[in-house]
């Protein structure tokens, strides 16, 4: 085996994309390795912000050989009458360059065929690496690609994330020839130089100047003496004591909300400088100064402080020229947020609701006063439900989106609703209110980690905010296609499906009501307006917060119970409700009365499957087995439904697993399907009253085996 070095070096590739590019050239090299049956040892990926790096230890030398049977016509059709090859046999051999005393019978699930085995010498690596290296470099995937006038040696186009500038790529002691051409530049070729830093560089040496490499250790330490951190934990490692010793030199702590590690990757060499701004504009709320600190500069606030941390690119700063232009950036950033606030705040949100009309939604659904209305209307209904307070939500409705006619948003949309809030409490507005419009954008998806609403009433004004969301643009024929979603719908639906969930635990208020009910209700208020709607538009959005509704689950129960609980038509009832029936199939698949009644519960509907049965006739139960079941059915089913009616599905089939030696028996001893037809039909009518026993609490036809289902 011989080790495998590439690196592909790049303009500044922004930080937050490396994560994912890491992952992908490890998986995308490993894959294409695995699909040519080359041997390798376990690689490893590295990316900075100007290169990506892929070392294999060792790959093998070249292919196996393998042996290939090849298939011609069948012997039917490869003998004459003489038992003299016939012409299809003949014409097969000489296609292959073979005698004809070369062809073999062989044997094959279709019967027997005329055929020959050969032997397929393996590729050498060395030819093989460059359309390895081809194919990755078409295959990584960017947020954004730009499109540089580069193609692959086969001539078609190679849009990338960042121009590639040069590239390494060595195989033992060789250098694997590759090229990519540039119009109206030099092509990019394959070479054992890379670039260090751009501006640092060893005594003597010229900043990013090339140097040779020819190995993975040459290129780590090389890189490093070039000023160049090639570890992404090692950067973050070295960044992090950078911060600390700044802490501990201005005596205050961090702020939340950013991470080491992703600020890490937008630099190669990390280093740091504590910067400052007047006291007076800590009087801008938190939420403000931290847009403008993390969401914009990635610096790092420091609590109770006018005062950041800012990370450079660069090994030190003795004349402070780096640090007095990020306080110059973050001063006039500051100074632009407060004067946004000080006239934001000379107007009254409500003064504000008019100015929603000039506010485009959607061209077919009209602007945002109008979607206002709907989300106002939608909240009372959502608050009838759930037991909360009309005044408060009407109001945190009314305001919500009055904050998108501020200047505050018009300069950082990232505070969109946060600022909304803010200035309703300025205002003097309840903190009920304020804390309603504050929130009402989260949750903005699954992460564990993501906010919640601060109050019952954030959680229905939020829930109506999405749901509106939903059956509007929906309605309007915005549907997300693949990985294209510009409007947010499954980050909504998912958001509205963890507030059904999760009210109750979080702000103390349970949305017991089935998703369809809530669906049309949105629905319904769109249609009002005389939106301009699809007509499949129900359908269409029943059919997309089912299936997301289905994501969630699927992320937490095996598929097979998703399924079974799913088959009884999941919007109907509420999210909680099915969450509950999911624990209880999870927590009794276990035993083994359940599995043997959930495979008695297949063969019922496989015996029923569209029969149309009457009622069970106790007069003409004649076998004894079917009698105990009858009598056995009798007695459990008013213990299950109060179980059922208390929502304790689990206790529910823990009693529905009592009738298996019935159910077992009966299998065992009667024929269902009797000669006699009263007799038959009144067996049949058993079975259906059992199989809609069970069918309340999921459809168990559906459960997988476990050791299958694993």
């Amino acid at each position: 085996m011989k080790p495998f070095l590439w690196e592909i070096g790049c303009e500044e590739i922004p930080g937050s994309w490396l994560p994912s590019l890491v992952s992908q050239l490890e998986e995308k090299v490993d894959k294409e390795l695995e699909g040519l049956t080359l041997a390798r040892r376990k690689m490893e990926s590295y990316a900075t912000t100007r290169r990506l790096v892929v070392h294999v230890p060792g790959i093998a030398e070249k292919q196996d050989d393998r042996k290939e049977q090849v298939i011609g016509p069948p012997l039917s059709l490869a003998r004459d009458e003489s038992g003299n090859w016939s012409m299809a046999a003949l014409g097969f051999a000489k296609k292959n360059g073979l005698g004809a005393r070369k062809l073999a019978t062989v044997q094959t699930p279709k019967g027997e065929y005329v055929g020959f085995e050969r032997t397929i010498r393996g590729q050498k690596t060395k030819d093989l690496l460059p359309g390895i290296m081809a194919r990755v470099l078409r295959s990584l995937s960017f947020p954004k690609f730009m499109s540089w006038d580069a193609t692959l040696p086969d001539g078609s186009p190679l849009p990338f994330g960042r121009p590639i500038r040069w590239m390494v790529a060595i195989y033992g002691d060789r250098v694997i020839p590759f090229e990519i051409p540039v119009v109206g530049a030099p092509p990019v070729k394959a070479g054992n130089k890379t670039r260090g830093h751009r501006f640092l560089a060893p005594h003597r040496a010229q900043p990013g100047a090339p140097f040779v490499v020819s190995s993975f250790a040459e290129l780590k330490q090389g890189l490093l003496k070039h000023y160049v951190v090639l570890d992404g934990e090692q950067r973050a490692e070295r960044l992090e004591k950078e911060l600390r010793r700044l802490e501990k030199r201005a005596k205050a702590r961090r702020a939340g909300g950013i991470d080491a590690k992703t600020v890490a990757d937008m630099v190669e060499w990390p280093g740091a400088v504590l910067g400052h701004y007047p006291a007076e504009l800590l009087a801008l709320p938190e939420e403000v100064r931290h847009t403008v600190l993390i969401h914009h500069q990635h610096y790092f606030p420091l609590d109770g402080r006018a005062s950041f941390i800012a990370v450079t690119n660069m090994a030190s700063d003795p004349k402070g020229h780096i640090r007095r232009g990020a306080e110059r950036v973050v001063l006039a950033r500051l100074r632009d947020a407060k004067f946004f606030w000080d006239a934001d705040l000379e107007a009254p949100l409500e003064q504000r609701l008019s100015s929603l009309e000039g506010v485009l939604f959607h061209p077919k659904l009209g602007s945002y006063r109008e979607k206002t209305e709907r989300v106002t209307r939608l909240s009372l209904a959502v608050a009838e439900r759930c037991g909360a307070r009309e005044s408060p939500v009407r109001r945190a409705a009314m305001l919500a989106k009055c904050d998108l006619t501020t200047g505050m948003v018009g300069e950082f949309p990232e505070l969109q609703g946060v600022v909304g809030g803010l200035y309703a409490r300025e205002q003097g507005e309840s903190e009920a209110v304020w804390k309603a419009i504050y929130s009402h954008y989260r949750p903005l998806g699954l992460a564990t980690d993501d906010l919640f609403p601060l109050n019952r009433e954030g959680a229905v004004v939020a829930l109506a905010d999405k749901l509106d969301t939903l059956a509007g643009l929906l309605s309007a024929g915005v549907v997300p296609r693949g990985s294209s979603d510009p409007f947010g719908l499954r980050r909504a639906a998912l958001g509205a499906i963890r507030i059904l969930l999760e009210s109750q635990e979080r702000v103390g208020i349970e949305v017991a009501v089935a998703p369809s009910e809530l669906l049309r209700e949105a629905l319904l208020g769109v249609r009002e307006q005389g939106a301009n709607v699809d007509g499949e538009a129900e359908a269409n959005l029943s059919d997309f917060f089912a299936e997301r509704l289905r994501f969630v689950f699927a992320r937490r129960y095996r598929y097979d119970e998703v399924n079974a609980v799913f088959a009884l038509g999941v919007l109907e009832r509420p999210v909680q409700e099915v969450e509950r029936r999911l624990e209880a199939l999870a927590a009794s698949r276990g035993s083994e009365d359940f599995a043997a009644l959930s495979a008695a519960f297949k063969r019922v509907g496989n015996i029923l499957s569209d029969r149309i049965v009457g009622e069970v006739d106790e007069s003409l139960l004649s076998a004894k087995a079917e009698k105990e079941l009858f009598l056995a059915v009798e007695g459990v089913s008013p213990r299950t439904r109060a179980h059922l009616d208390a929502l304790r599905y689990e206790e529910a089939l823990a009693e529905l697993s009592k009738l298996r030696p019935q159910v077992d028996r009966f299998f065992d001893e009667v024929l269902v399907m009797a000669e006699e037809q009263r007799l038959r039909e009144n067996r049949l009518a058993l079975l259906k009253r059992l199989q809609l026993l069970f069918s309340e609490v999921a459809d168990l036809s559906e459960i997988v085996p476990t050791e299958r289902a694993s």
